[in-house]
């Protein structure tokens, strides 16, 4: 027999173990009516599934080999005969999905070992219209409302750890370079962890170039609950690399971006953007965006050239309208600074769930309802010690280090923004840790430790009847 496929099963829904989708969107085991599955000898079973609309053989049987990495005129001849044999009646509304999974919790397997899946039809050809799984897939994941935005260096695992631990629900990696990712084995292990613990998580990469993001997004599909596309980034590193905000200059590349990795991967493909100056050509992106394949999209409400988020404010106008025109679930970036921006947010645009990112680096509990004393001063609301203070959380952050380690160059960096109010009152101990050749964190302890005696504390605050929320209480 041919080599890729083992024979076309005509016994219909037999052998199926989890249904299609990514992520289980769809049926659970026993067998369907209108599945005719097949198999290779990669352990993969692949089902053309059921679906409203209607596809011709010849599509059929283009997407059955670009699945075994085949052309169409290179398809094993017993399972194109096999197809073609297949009464045109049953062909009617099948399209292509496989049955792939996160068994066993695969995300713990190594990044550089590729899934026996990857390359073949993914999540877009399962059951149900594209919206539909959108929302499937959402709700699957619970619905978070309250992220951890993707931050350069800074949203690594141990400070998403953290800030899950005060109320954060759900959080993106730091930007990963698709092409050095898919190069790079040394990068790959040191910039991108996870853990069991670390989910709903968004693997954010920026990339030029289609095929390059493939080839990294497919390696960290099996670990991640979405892959999002950087399209918001307006750095200058950015315009000389050519991706992130820049690439609103050249919206047929990013359609083909969007589209390459929606049809070809097994979890959904998400998008972070920022607006247009003119309104309609923001929510005419938008809606490229979710015609494309993207499942989710999150709204940055500032331009490309408004870099500096204290100096121009976010446009929630803007992200209210995008959200109004799309049909798949949108999430709101820009002016998070507190829970009361929070839920501002929630009911001023209608978002599904918010992003912070500068504000969650000085306080990474925010999420949890803990502000620091510039939001206090002068607020009508009363406010009070909530037992907590930043040099807690760095301490809390250390230890995660030590427990999943990442380079000293992101943890530096948190030290610096965490104690940042710390080390004004006491410049010298900030000159301290700027003349550390080399980090350990038995100096960083006792860093802390000497800002805490000389200091006493610099609290976080909470508001008096304040109630802490979760996805399932908003």
């Amino acid at each position: 027999m041919s080599s890729g496929f083992s024979g076309l099963q005509n016994n219909i829904g037999r052998n199926l173990l989890c249904g299609p989708g990514s992520s289980g969107d769809g049926w659970r085991g026993g067998s369907h009516p209108s599945l005719v599955s097949f198999k290779r000898p990669s352990q993969s079973t692949f089902f053309l599934c059921k679906k409203p609309q209607n596809h011709s053989l010849s599509v059929l049987r283009s997407l059955v080999a670009s699945s075994f990495g085949q052309t169409h005129a290179n398809l094993p001849s017993d399972s194109a005969q096999a197809l073609d044999n297949l009464p045109r009646k049953e062909l009617k509304g099948f399209s292509l999905c496989n049955n792939q999974q996160r068994q066993g919790e695969q995300r713990h397997s190594p990044l550089n070992s590729l899934s026996p899946f990857l390359g073949s039809p993914g999540w877009c050809f399962s059951t149900g219209s594209h919206v539909e799984r959108a929302w499937a897939h959402w709700n699957k994941v619970g619905k978070p409302k309250l992220i951890i935005a993707p931050m350069f260096d800074n949203s690594e695992l141990p400070f998403r750890l953290l800030c899950r631990r005060y109320g954060a629900e759900a959080g993106y990696t730091p930007m990963l370079n698709a092409r050095i990712f898919s190069e790079s084995e040394k990068y790959r292990s040191e910039e991108f962890t996870t853990c069991k613990e670390d989910r709903p998580l968004f693997v954010q990469f920026c990339a030029n170039d289609p095929d390059i993001l493939f080839e990294a997004a497919r390696r960290v599909e099996p670990y991640c609950d979405y892959v999002d596309i950087n399209l918001g980034c307006p750095q200058n590193i950015a315009r000389r690399g050519n991706y992130g905000a820049f690439l609103m200059d050249n919206l047929p590349l990013v359609k083909a971006l969007v589209q390459k990795l929606a049809l070809n991967l097994n979890v959904p493909v998400s998008c972070k953007i920022r607006v247009f100056p003119n309104l309609q050509d923001t929510i005419n992106y938008a809606k490229m965006l979710e015609e494309a394949g993207c499942s989710l999209l999150a709204v940055h409400g500032r331009t490309r050239d408004e870099k500096d988020g204290k100096k121009f404010r976010a446009d929630w106008d803007a992200i209210k309208a995008v959200k109004a025109a799309l049909k798949i679930p949108v999430l709101g970036n820009g002016n998070i600074r507190h829970m009361g921006d929070v839920l501002g947010c929630l009911e001023e645009t209608n978002v599904d769930g918010v992003l912070s990112a500068e504000s969650l680096l000085e306080n990474p509990a925010l999420f949890a309802g803990f502000c620091t004393a510039e939001w206090v001063e002068g607020s009508k609301e009363k406010y009070k010690d909530g037992n907590l203070d930043q040099a807690d959380l760095i301490i809390e952050y250390l230890k995660l280090c030590e427990e999943y380690p990442v380079p000293w160059r992101m943890i530096q960096s948190h030290v610096y923004k965490i104690l940042g109010e710390w080390f004004k009152i006491h410049p010298h101990i900030r000159e301290d840790l700027n003349k550390q050749s080399e980090l350990t964190f038995e100096f960083l302890y006792d860093m802390v430790n000497r800002l805490k005696v000389m200091d006493g504390r610099i609290p976080l605050y909470v508001k008096d009847d304040q109630v802490r929320r979760t996805s399932a209480t908003w």
